[in-house]
């Protein structure tokens, strides 16, 4: 039976402002502004286009000019003026070359794995997007696209030449994001997507945005052309001169021109912010004021509860096991990520009043701080009050996104395949595919194992234990009294919880004055504040190290904590036995063993990344820094690959307890070392040198977790067992 769009588009309101989403008088002189700034750009950029064309034209005209040789010497000066001639010539052109080719130069913006869909295979998505973008009065789609993620966007393929000649939008749609809204969400975050591209009266705001992305791949931007320059620089002294001059003149040129595009950029911050607010009060205006707010509320726990899913997808197919639907089990995992975090409401929205003029917070006020990074867009709190200056509420419609959509398991099944073919987990010729419940059994085996009783309040979450040298600890086992023994009871106590509670807030303290420290976080205002007293923003840096001060100091309480919790329980399990004292101390070996592997990796991925960042963009790097670096993390890499063959395994879900750590942490072999004569950065090299090092990273992270699971297993089947030996013989 054929689906009637009206009973699956939510209603728009009514009763709103006629200017609501009017750009203000402020809007309209900022991106007036801005698009002035442009405009010098572009003359400046053409200028240089055309003098360099006409240097090059009065260059080649002026061979003719030079005098023939006389055959009395002067033939060689002759000969030096014309090549000179020349190489000037070709250098302008060169100039010239590098300059235009940025009109014609596309951002396509296909990265990632994507599926195009049809108004044929999906007619009633197709027929929603139509209605939104009248009621929204954006240009209807040109190709609508489903990609994985937790994401929607208008995107279209850009280059110098777009700004004269407009591009054709095409819609994109994370499926990542259809998993975690309903109806009336998912409305709405289209409708401020259709927003920034939506009204006549935004042009000036839409044009800017297009030429702002254009400009910035022409300045920054690095193809073949430039390694084709590189490459020219080693063919021969005689050529490499006026290649290094070329290169030179391209430099400077760059440069100056990034400077104006960083003014530029400047200039457009507060623009952008604000076109963010319009763009969400197109979406207020045909779906209400609380749909984009609790659209925004969702998105982080829809997006780490999608990294986690593919993280235990990758787990569960190193066994050979490949789900059919990616996005059930991001719904698992935003349930466990729930559990885990003690907190049953996170990602969820609280309920709207009945009286429909009353509305709810959903975001602290308080947390006005925005991340540099992300300086273009208002804080989500500010995004709120926006939002709801003229509040309406939005119509409710609680049925899923999916809804929308025709044959939702044969789209998931789609997407997930998708998924795994561009990925690193590529299943295996004939390899057979599994319902999601069955993979989904395989990784709540895992997570269970990797998930600590609340009665533990964090103490053992995103840490290394450190509990001293397992055989001093052992070697003392014996010297325990039953009364020392008896102070395992208290080990979790309403101590550990107070603790731990003041440890977390430390943390989130830290981190803030860090980043207000760094530059990282700008604090609105003047001031901000720290523990109920108001600070200027210089003052962040010394605050911080005091916060980090105590935040060392609770360290050190929870590594005497883990030397406690290790010699009770190795005590009792001297007085229960050999075998479970013997079994103790080889998973705390494992542990501690692992754990050093895993700490190495890390510095070497964190030397590397530092490294790499400070020369991004280069196309010529020095030589010893190449080498100090990825040889450095390549041979850590392998290193430890190699100390992993001598790890045995402890018993742990889903291994053979005895076989060697090697084979989980790469199935493969690290990839070859670097050519010793290459002086030039290997894009292709790099990322699989930095791919395997982090799936190494990631598989012993989780394998610790899973160690760490099965030693306070072990010391709660040790500490009920010694209960039940000591009152038998009571």
């Amino acid at each position: 039976m054929a689906r009637v769009l009206s009973d699956y588009y939510p209603p728009n309101p009514t009763d709103l402002p006629p200017k609501l989403t009017a750009p203000s008088a402020g809007y309209r002189l900022q991106a007036l502004v801005v698009l002035l700034s442009l405009g010098l750009f572009l003359l400046v950029y053409l200028a240089l286009v055309a003098g360099s064309l006409y240097g090059a034209y009065q260059l080649f005209a002026l061979i003719g000019q030079v005098p023939a040789g006389n055959g009395r010497g002067n033939s060689r000066g002759s000969g030096w003026a014309v090549a000179a001639l020349i190489a000037g010539g070709l250098s302008c052109a060169g100039v010239a070359l590098f300059l235009v080719k940025g009109f014609f130069k596309r951002n396509r913006s296909e990265d990632g794995p994507r599926l195009e869909v049809t108004a044929e295979e999906q007619p009633l998505l197709f027929a929603f997007l139509r209605k939104l973008t009248r009621d929204t009065g954006a240009p209807y789609p040109h190709r609508v696209y489903l990609s994985p993620d937790v994401n929607a966007a208008v995107f279209y393929h850009e280059s110098l030449l777009s700004l004269v000649v407009p591009g054709r939008k095409n819609l994109l749609i994370g499926l990542g994001l259809v998993n975690r809204l309903d109806l009336a969400e998912f409305k709405a975050v289209l409708a401020h997507e259709f927003g920034h591209f939506a009204q006549s009266s935004m042009a000036l705001g839409r044009y800017v945005y297009s030429a702002n992305r254009a400009i910035a791949d022409v300045v920054y931007g690095r193809d073949r052309l430039d390694d084709a320059v590189e490459q020219m620089k080693h063919v021969d002294i005689r050529l490499s001169v006026f290649v290094y001059a070329f290169a030179g003149v391209l430099w400077v040129l760059r440069k100056g021109l990034a400077g104006l595009f960083r003014a530029i950029t400047f200039a457009n911050t507060s623009l952008s912010r604000q076109m963010e607010f319009n763009a969400d009060r197109v979406a207020v205006r045909v779906a209400g004021s609380d749909a984009i707010v609790h659209a925004l509320a969702r998105l982080d726990l829809a997006s780490e509860a999608l990294a986690q899913a593919c993280g235990e997808l990758a787990q569960a197919a190193d066994h050979d096991l490949y789900s059919t639907d990616v996005y059930y089990h991001q719904t698992r995992a935003a349930e466990q990520i729930k559990r885990a975090k003690h907190d049953p409401t996170l990602g969820e929205v609280p309920p709207l009043p009945d009286d429909p003029d009353v509305t709810t917070r959903v975001f602290d006020p308080e947390d006005t701080s925005v991340p540099r990074m992300w300086a273009t867009h208002p804080s989500n709190p500010d995004r709120e009050a926006s939002a709801k200056a003229f509040y309406v509420r939005s119509p409710a419609d609680p049925r899923p996104a999916w809804t929308l959509f025709r044959d939702v398991p044969a789209v998931k099944e789609a997407m997930t395949r998708k998924m795994y073919g561009g990925g690193d987990k590529k299943p295996k010729r004939g390899a057979e595919w599994k319902s999601p419940e069955e993979v989904q059994a395989f990784i709540d085996q895992e997570t269970e194992a990797s998930t600590y009783d609340p009665r533990y309040h964090g103490l053992y979450d995103d840490r290394y234990i450190k509990a001293g040298f397992a055989e001093d600890i052992l070697a003392d086992a014996p010297d325990y009294s039953p009364d020392e023994l008896a102070g395992h009871a208290f080990l979790y106590d309403d101590e550990l919880a107070e603790r731990m509670l003041a440890h977390k807030k430390r943390q989130v303290e830290v981190t803030r004055l860090v980043g207000l420290a760094s530059g990282q976080v700008e604090a609105k205002g003047t001031h901000f504040t720290h523990r109920g007293k108001e600070y200027k923003p210089k003052d962040a840096e010394k605050l911080a190290k005091r916060v980090g001060e105590e935040i060392d100091k609770d360290f050190e309480w929870m590594h005497d904590h883990d030397r406690k919790a290790f010699r009770l329980h190795a005590g009792m399990a001297h007085r229960l036995g050999e075998r479970l004292r013997d079994e103790l101390a080889d998973r705390y070996r494992f542990h501690f063993a692992l754990q050093d592997l895993h700490l190495g990796l890390v510095t070497a991925r964190a030397t590397a990344t530092n490294a790499l960042g400070g020369i991004m963009g280069q196309r010529q790097v020095d030589p010893g820094q190449f080498r100090a670096v990825l040889d450095d993390g390549h041979a850590a890499l392998r290193a430890a690959l190699n100390r992993a063959k001598t790890i045995p395994l402890p018993p742990l879900p889903n291994v053979v307890a005895g076989d060697p750590l090697r084979p989980l942490l790469l199935g493969k072999s690290v990839v070859s070392g670097l050519d010793p004569d290459d002086t030039t950065l290997d894009g292709e090299w790099v990322g699989k040198f930095l791919g395997q090092l982090d799936e190494v990273l990631g598989k012993a992270a989780r394998l610790l977790a899973k160690s760490l699971g099965g030693i306070l297993a072990r010391h709660e089947g040790i500490a009920e067992e010694y209960l039940r030996r000591d009152e038998a013989v009571l």
